[in-house]
């Protein structure tokens, strides 16, 4: 399969929920792959999407540093796949659907360049929020790691609660995951979750090597807590300790 065609099949596959014809090239190396991923977005926004943000992947508990001990790759988040907290989506609109709790940092400033530090990423974020990550498994199992880097992460969109003061510890926050008005797990990931300043320095080094940067307004995801699998209809709710929670039913 031709970069092009694997470029066109994971941008229908974005609208679809599945990937047909499935990716068959063999594995990119990795800076490959992300250069994939943003082939698919730009393909994305001419057709009308428009970027709202982006995740930063394999930050957290036994996927951390999955394909190299620092390397921690991007996925980008569609502006109209953020939804706010207490938003009602029809169960299976999202293929094989996965909701995770995460922290949503908002950019305030531009943040561009190699060499942005933690303190300098947590200088420019204006706020942080309660989130989910939604997930969607558009490829095959055995489809490999770069086409899920060339595929956003399985990326489907986020749920965002409202946003509240930034704080600098906050690998110290507590999140509760609830389903259907019963506690699910509670989470405190601490030193096995990186730092989300460290990470946001890191996604801004990452998207300078292809000439990109963050804006004002954008909101990143900085690492999962826990991830379960949406099964059916219901009703989900995660609350961070001292940021506040989020809601997401599935009809």
């Amino acid at each position: 399969m031709s970069d092009e065609t694997l470029v066109e099949a994971l941008f229908q596959a974005r609208r679809k929920g599945f990937a047909d014809p499935e990716p068959t090239a063999a594995e990119h190396d990795l800076g490959k792959a992300l250069g994939l991923q943003l082939a698919v977005l730009d393909r994305l926004v001419a057709s009308g999407e428009r970027l709202g943000g982006w995740k930063v992947g394999h930050t957290a508990g036994p996927r951390r540093g999955l394909l190299g001990r620092d390397f921690r790759p991007f996925g980008y988040i569609l502006d109209s796949r953020i939804v706010g907290s207490g938003a009602t989506l029809r169960h299976g609109q999202i293929t094989s659907c996965f909701v995770e709790p995460e922290l949503c940092v908002v950019l305030g400033a531009p943040l561009r360049g190699d060499d942005v530090d933690p303190a300098t990423a947590r200088a420019a974020v204006r706020a942080v929020a309660p989130a989910f990550e939604l997930n969607e498994i558009r490829l095959a199992p055995d489809a490999g790691h770069s086409a899920m880097l060339a595929d956003g992460l399985s990326n489907w969109g986020i749920v965002v609660g409202p946003e509240a003061p930034v704080r600098s510890n906050l690998t110290g926050t507590t999140a509760e995951l609830w389903r259907d008005g019963e506690l699910v797990t509670t989470r405190t990931p601490g030193d096995s979750m990186d730092d989300p300043f460290l990470s946001l320095s890191r996604l801004c080094a990452l998207l300078h090597q292809y000439g990109r940067g963050l804006e004002p307004g954008q909101r990143v995801i900085t690492g999962s807590f826990c991830n379960e699998t949406v099964e059916g209809p219901g009703s989900w709710r995660a609350v961070f300790s001292g940021i506040g929670e989020v809601a997401v039913r599935f009809a």
